[in-house]
């Protein structure tokens, strides 16, 4: 395979040094590999002198594929959401995030993809979710269930019927006790930890002391004091009051009238009477003095907490609209209206900001930060003083939100702790869409941002939306050392601890690439939960081709021999990438002005009058090394229909006008532009499948480069790619016929003597300088039929099915067979639309093994399915979740001994009990002087428990109970700062022989992952070398040979 030098230097780069003979793997000298490409496979996939390697390319036989034990369907692995997401919750102390779906779905996630679901017996949406004491997840459906879920045993602890329909909740990350606010105005209080409702109840307090003619109001909105958990600030339609939870009592209350003329709200209806704006929200201002009223009529309302004095009332854009007013002016119409609103603090919780979810029929959601700056001192500060600081606020920005879909929540993720109601400087807020995608917004900057290493990969599908998924097959080191490129470690949650779960054995690993509708592309691993890093490549279209819109990705087409990708989006736009060093990165780049001249050049794909068009200089300064954009198609066409990228440098391009672009990457140069539908005998309008390929056309005597192209009509399409003797190719058409009744979606080409496959490779063109002359044939598969055609011959085998194919390959088993030898045996497989999945031989198409699998494709996401050549089968299934299954055996391969498949369904752990829970604030010596009695934990737990509350029923309240910081000067850890987790080996010396441990697997650790890295690297520029020559080297012996010499 490595003809050339510097193909010779990529074989030696992965090559191992510890399998030299055949006695030190313990195989039979027989499967040493041979030094002749076409005898042993050895080199880039891993050679047969390996025990556990194996090559997808080779084939011993066809017959030893019949084993019927070698096969059976398994699930390796899910994606994404199953439903869409209605809700989340994030837990600061463990660093966990919980998200969960209208499918009867609550997932947790954690650092390094840790994640863990539960699944309730039934559908239903979640409407409310919190996290307790770092060590409960309670959740409230729709159905009025209150369900308690342990992050310790990663079990249902309790679930049960409220007594009443809920409107609010409320809990405070110190306590055990669940505040629930009914829609008939009572509240009553839930003990997390016992499991029993407590005897404690606030009776509806709008009808029983302040507005007994009004109809019965629900909770509108309550919050624990920030500073005492003694008093609760509760809000109902017409009143907020501060409620007293050791006196039993009211100890202030609010009520906002509007006098005539006071102008009040946009939407106050009627200004010249007098009015009571409902409530819809109040927030305490983090030092716990003052509140905030916000109202249906967009007043924001601002009270002393210990005096009820009214300090200000204002709108976004207006203040003082309590005072009457003379001339009244007739409010602008559209102004937005407020929905939801959060206090946020900084790290000193004196310096607060405004958080305004708003909503407007003429530009939809939106934010809007209003920054109050430092808070002037209580003492000291007059009313008029404070009134002047709340309506002349220090910044005011609004944050739009580019999609027009409404927003379900928004949820600050703090920084400093999980107090003041989870706003304690965060830097990220995450926004949740009715239609089930999360929006990550950066706080305070109001920036949104995609960047999908902040969040696990499972959100990926839905931040933002995922357009089309592509899964493919790539050689183990080789993906290994680009994976180890993009590791990262910016990821916004630390928590739990992922299980490490056996690696197959195998040189081949499956990969996956998602396209969104952002133009963002993101390569990961498909099998994830096998590797500890949470490592993904990611690619902005955006950026490359200087646009907003019309950009989502619609094909994908990755080549993992040669590390290049293309990508098509809905304007028609292509772009090809290749795996390399960024040759302009540049670490410092903010000290530079190249990003500037980039933003003022005003790069527009529409300057240009060529089709392709170079865009190398796009590359961002700030990746080192990774995708590289190289070149834009931009034919014109409309919208693409096909992208293939082979493994030899050329790619296909089919447009649903009929268009067919075939070019080489090499010059770039175009070998080939034509119309399909201009072809004899073509029943179809535009190419639906390509396939590169090395064999014998006809009775030629001698292997070509061959292109297969098949068409929405079931032609099939045969061009030669040959030298024209000027250094570059050209793409001839040489055959056409009608093979298939329906549209084509796959092509295989593979060896009638071997099985082996015949898909373009480096070696395979290598062979062609030498004569070679590979006697192949093709599966052609269409919805309901598949062919085997020798080109430019006959027919050879068709098959037809009564369920539609969603997706088709020939797959390669490695096996030992009866004689301890490692072989590798040729199948064919198809996964079809019901679900079933069939493992045929090759080339008679007997069925081997036929299973159902509870899955059903939906035909939209037919395209999004493959059979990849390891035998793993992906299946989209919606428009955020997929599935990985395999159709081997591993037991009967008698590769994987030391594969314990149970690790498959080992669950991460959530809890880490080394953990503190930060010291909750008190109050401060002015409201201790005041007479405010601060209320400890245990005193909150014997006034709502009672004298007689019994003991725990539960070892998560012994756990949880020593994380509490109980003094303000103790130290702790967080999620990010430590690698313990509960269970700590036992050692001598923990302190200092650990410490080196750790430090020397570190180090070794390092020490591999750059070794690979640096590998990889070579690899990537020994190949782009060692490709050219290769094709130097092909052209002029194919030149020479059509000249006779």
């Amino acid at each position: 395979m490595f003809g050339t030098k510097k193909l010779k230097s990529v074989s030696r780069k992965f090559k191992s040094d510890k399998t030299k003979t055949a006695k030190s793997e313990g195989l039979p000298p027989n499967q040493l590999g041979s030094s002749e490409p076409e005898k042993a496979n050895t080199g880039l996939l891993g050679g047969r002198n390996s025990r556990r390697g194996f090559s997808i390319r080779g084939s011993d036989s066809y017959g030893a594929g019949t084993n019927t034990n070698l096969y059976t369907v398994r699930e390796l692995n899910r994606y994404g959401l199953k439903g869409k997401a209605v809700t989340a919750a994030f837990d600061f102390t463990q660093s966990l995030l919980a998200v969960a779906t209208d499918a009867g779905e609550i997932h947790i996630f954690g650092k390094q993809q840790v994640e863990v679901t539960f699944t309730l017996q039934a559908p239903t949406v979640i409407k409310h979710m919190r996290f307790m004491k770092g060590i409960y997840l309670v959740a409230i459906d729709q159905k009025e269930i209150i369900m308690i879920f342990s992050l310790y045993t990663k079990k249902m602890l309790q679930s049960f019927f409220s007594p009443g329909k809920i409107h609010c909740v409320e809990t405070d990350p110190t306590l055990d006790w669940l505040l629930l606010g009914f829609t008939n105005g009572v509240i009553m209080v839930y003990d997390v930890d016992r499991d029993n409702l407590s005897e404690y109840k606030i009776e509806n307090l709008q009808k029983t002391q302040f507005f007994p003619q009004e109809r019965v109001s629900a909770v509108v909105s309550m919050q624990w004091n920030p500073r005492d958990v003694g008093s609760l600030l509760i809000s109902y339609e017409y009143v907020t009051v501060v409620y007293s939870l050791i006196d039993k009592q009211v100890k202030q209350h609010f009520i906002y009238d509007l006098p005539p003329y006071a102008p009040g709200g946009e939407y106050s209806d009627t200004p010249l009477k007098h009015r009571k704006p409902k409530v819809i929200q109040s927030l305490y201002h983090p030092n716990s003095l003052h509140i905030m009223t916000l109202h249906e009529d967009n007043s924001m309302v601002f009270w002393d907490c210990n005096t009820g004095q009214l300090i200000q009332a204002r709108t976004i854009f207006e203040a003082d609209v309590h005072i009457p007013q003379n001339n009244l002016v007739e409010p602008i119409p559209g102004v937005p209206r407020i929905r939801k609103a959060a206090w946020i603090c900084q790290s000193n919780p004196e310096y607060t900001s405004l958080l305004l979810l708003t909503e407007s029929k003429q530009t939809g959601n939106a934010f809007t930060m209003i920054d109050l700056g430092g808070t002037p001192l209580y003492s000291i500060t007059t009313y008029e003083g404070m009134s002047r600081y709340y309506a002349n606020t220090k910044n005011q920005k609004i944050f739009p939100l580019e999609k027009k879909i409404p927003v379900v929540e928004f949820l600050p993720i703090p920084k400093k702790s999980p107090h003041f109601a989870g706003c304690h400087d965060p830097g990220v807020i995450l926004v949740l869409l009715d239609n089930g995608e999360l929006e990550t917004m950066m706080y305070p900057s109001g920036l949104f941002t995609y960047k999908s290493t902040l969040f696990p990969q499972t959100l990926s599908w839905i931040r933002p939306r995922a357009t089309t998924a592509v899964a493919t097959a790539a050689p183990k080191k080789l993906w290994f050392g680009m994976m180890s490129v993009a590791r990262n470690n910016d990821s916004i949650l630390k928590g739990g601890m992922p299980v490490r779960k056996d690696i197959r054995a195998s040189d081949i690993r499956s990969a996956l690439a998602t396209g969104h509708t952002n133009g963002s592309i993101r390569i990961w691993d498909a099998s994830h939960n096998e590797l500890s890093d949470s490592s993904v490549f990611e690619l902005s279209l955006s950026r490359i081709l200087n646009k907003g819109t019309d950009l989502a990705v619609e094909h994908i087409s990755f080549s993992p021999e040669t590390l290049e990708l293309s990508a098509a989006i809905e304007s028609g736009e292509v772009v090809f990438f290749k795996f390399e060093a960024n040759q302009f990165y540049n670490p410092n780049a903010a000290n530079n002005t190249r990003e500037l001249e980039m933003e003022f050049r005003r790069f527009s794909l529409n300057d240009f009058k060529t089709v392709l068009i170079d865009v190398k200089d796009r590359s961002s300064e700030k990746i080192k090394q990774g995708f590289m954009p190289e070149t834009v198609v931009h034919a014109k066409k409309g919208k693409v229909s096909l992208v293939k990228n082979s493994n030899v440098g050329f790619v296909c391009i089919g447009y649903y006008d009929g268009t067919l672009i075939v070019v080489d990457r090499r010059g770039p140069v175009v070998t080939f532009i034509g119309n399909v539908r201009t072809i004899p005998k073509i029943s179809g309008s535009c190419v639906t499948a390509a396939e590169f390929s090395t064999m014998e056309y006809g009775n030629d005597g001698y292997s070509s480069v061959l292109l297969f192209c098949g068409t929405d009509g079931g032609d099939l399409i045969t061009f030669k790619i040959i030298p024209n003797g000027k250094g570059t190719f050209d793409t001839h058409c040489v055959d056409s016929a009608k093979t298939n009744r329906s549209s084509i979606f796959k092509i295989d080409p593979f060896s009638k003597e071997t099985g082996r496959s015949c898909v373009a490779t480096v070696a395979s063109m290598k062979a062609l300088t030498t004569g070679a002359c590979d006697h192949g044939c093709i599966i052609i598969s269409s919805a309901d039929e598949v062919q085997i055609i020798s080109p430019g011959k006959s027919s050879e085998r068709h098959k037809s099915f009564k369920s539609p194919l969603a997706a088709t390959s020939l797959c390669f088993v490695p096996h030992i067979d009866s004689r301890g030898e490692l072989i590798v045996s040729t199948v064919f497989v198809s996964l079809h639309m019901s679900g079933q999945v069939k493992v045929m031989s090759i080339p008679d198409l007997k069925e081997i093994l036929s299973t159902n699998t509870p899955l059903s494709i939906p035909p939209q996401f037919a395209n999004d399915c493959y059979v990849l050549r390891n035998g793993d089968v992906y299946v989209r299934l919606t428009d955020c979740q997929s599935i990985l299954l395999s159709i081997v055996n591993l037991k009967a391969t008698g590769l994987d001994k030391g594969y314990n498949q149970l690790t498959e369904t080992a669950t991460d752990n959530l809890y880490n009990s080394s953990l503190k829970i930060p010291y909750r604030p008190q109050v401060n010596g002015l409201q201790w002087a005041r007479g405010t009695v601060y209320c400890t934990t245990e005193e909150i737990d014997t006034l709502l428990g009672g004298d007689k509350r019994g003991l725990s029923k539960y070892d998560e309240s012994r756990v949880a109970g020593k994380t509490i910081t109980i003094k303000p000067d103790e130290p702790r850890r967080t999620a990010g700062d430590t690698n313990e987790f509960t269970y700590k080996r036992p050692v001598r010396n923990p302190h200092r022989k650990s410490q080196s441990m750790f430090k020397g697997v570190s180090r070794a650790f390092e020490n591999k992952w750059d070794e690979m890295e640096d590998r990889v690297n070579d690899y990537a520029a020994d190949m782009s070398e060692g490709l050219n020559e290769v094709f130097e080297d092909t052209a002029k012996s194919m030149t020479k040979g059509a000249l006779g010499f």
